[in-house]
């Protein structure tokens, strides 16, 4: 009877506090609600366009078109489409979960910029993005994110990466590596990834691979397909739902491994430098040393190296091999850029301020910027609930309440061919729409109208360094030859979408040297 008798009272006893549970939660719930209710209210908010959708629960259909886009290399044309027929801020449900997208300025300064703070993307690159680079400044909030951004800073600082010597031996040795292919064709693809691979590792490991020159590091060129084969892994992982059996790929995972393995090399070389007396102090300062000295963790240097790498190496290459792309394309435009740096003189003579003011160079840069950005969309997740400033309602313009857990897409690639901003030739590649008539001035467009490295304190990081190399090199490579043609028998940009957008076709030219 005792037994039986406590029994009953253990039971009462959970019936009790399940009770309690419930209504604590219930009451939670609603006054959540009702907090959000008033909050909608006060605030004129109004929710934006629905996506059409057969499944507005799951959004099976949703992710079935995705996935097919993403397969068929148009993802971001895919999204532009959904834009021109939704407006230029919509919903929609994905995979239970509610997802805005929005390209709207106001929107775009409000989630990168003033309202920061309500918006992350840990919950959503982790994941993805962890089994390659863990965690840092790509992939973490808060303190955190904090912390890495401070320790990364000194080293992309304008007095590091205004001086152009060490770089320019690397593109000396792209141009000799080039010339053997005088007058025939080639795909400047690979070229411009193993310069940014040579230029990237000695800025940030202290050592240069060599990948352009008579003798590369032995395994430079496995890193190298290693950390290409993991990029597109991870595109795939951001397209998919947070489960590890939709990736079930040998040769991701073996990737990730062998990407890793190598930047544990370097930092092991970087370790054994640092304090040790008959190492010659570097002229600037190297990523890996700075780490080194402050932590004996390494995987945590390795995973700052790796977070800093990515944009690094990624920057550059992506940006070298699309204004290749187009160039060959229109060689009136090339023949005016080959003008313009003849006219700066011999390259022993150039700084990064003379080939930032030179316009037209910066005009091509632009325009392939903003028709082909390396990142074509980003995602946030809000962090709690907030309110974007516009794109609800009927017409657009009414806030929109944002509940904790949403998330928000944006497609650089949509924003940069709104015909509404960029007038209707959106589409279309031509350097002259940055000239102001009858000026040698570059035309001033709204800052969050024109985001190629995206904008707010989470800027890229490697912007300043991206576009000093991009610059430099082609400013190089047009003094060297006088004729760039195209050689591909595509002439529309197929894009190939892993974390960054590149053309899927490189960039098939044949090069008639001066």
């Amino acid at each position: 009877m005792d037994l039986h008798r406590e029994a009953i009272n253990a039971s009462c006893l959970f019936l009790v506090l399940g009770t309690v549970l419930l209504v604590i939660f219930v009451c939670r719930t609603t006054a959540i609600y009702f907090h959000r209710l008033r909050r909608i209210r006060l605030q004129g908010c109004a929710a934006p366009p629905n996506l059409l959708q057969i499944d507005p629960v799951f959004g099976l259909d949703t992710f079935i078109q995705a996935l097919r886009s993403f397969r068929s290399n148009k993802r971001n044309a895919s999204l532009e489409q959904q834009f021109r027929t939704f407006g230029p801020t919509f919903q929609a449900r994905v995979y239970n979960t509610t997802k805005i997208h929005t390209i709207v300025p106001q929107n775009l300064q409000s989630v990168f910029s003033t309202d920061f703070d309500s918006w992350g993307i840990a919950p959503l690159r982790l994941f993805s993005f962890g089994p390659f680079i863990g965690k840092g400044i790509m992939t973490t909030d808060g303190t955190f994110w904090t912390h890495s951004r401070a320790l990364l800073k000194p080293t992309f600082s304008r007095a590091q990466i205004s001086d152009l010597s060490a770089y320019a031996v690397h593109v000396d040795h792209l141009l000799a590596a080039l010339s053997k292919h005088n007058g025939s064709d080639l795909d400047l693809k690979p070229y411009f990834e193993r310069l940014a691979l040579d230029s990237s590792t000695e800025f940030l490991f202290g050592h240069s691979t060599g990948s352009l020159t008579a003798s590369p590091t032995l395994d430079a060129q496995a890193f190298l397909q290693a950390y290409n084969y993991g990029q597109a892994g991870i595109g795939k992982r951001m397209q998919l739902p947070q489960w590890n059996f939709l990736t079930r790929d040998k040769r991701f995972w073996s990737s990730c491994k062998l990407a890793r393995a190598f930047v544990e090399r370097c930092v092991a070389h970087a370790s054994a430098s640092v304090g040790n007396a008959a190492t010659k102090e570097p002229s600037r300062l190297i990523l890996a040393h700075q780490l080194a000295a402050q932590t004996s963790d390494h995987n945590d240097i390795v995973n700052q190296l790796l977070n800093v790498f990515l944009p690094a190496h990624d920057a550059t290459a992506v940006a070298l091999t699309n204004v290749f792309f187009h160039l060959s394309r229109h060689p009136i435009a090339y023949a005016r850029l080959r003008q313009a740096i003849l006219a700066l003189g011999p390259y022993s003579t150039w700084t990064f301020e003379r080939l930032k003011a030179c316009k037209y160079l910066q005009a091509v840069l632009n325009e392939t910027f903003r028709l082909n950005p390396s990142i074509g969309q980003m995602n946030r997740v809000a962090l709690r609930d907030t309110v974007l400033p516009a794109g609800g309602g009927n017409k657009g313009t009414s806030p929109v309440f944002v509940k904790k857990g949403t998330v928000l897409t944006t497609s650089f690639y949509a924003l940069h061919r709104s015909p509404q901003i960029w007038g209707q030739d959106s589409d279309t590649w031509r350097p002259e729409r940055w000239l102001q008539k009858g000026r040698d001035e570059l035309v001033k467009v709204g800052h969050w109208t024109f985001l190629p490295f995206g904008g707010g304190p989470r800027i890229c990081i490697g912007m300043q360094l991206a576009l000093t190399e991009v610059t430099y090199a082609v400013g190089r490579l047009a003094q060297r030859y006088q004729r760039v043609d195209c050689r591909d028998p595509v002439r529309d940009f197929v894009e190939e979408w892993k974390i960054t957008t590149v053309s899927r076709n490189g960039a098939k030219v044949r090069l008639t040297m001066a």
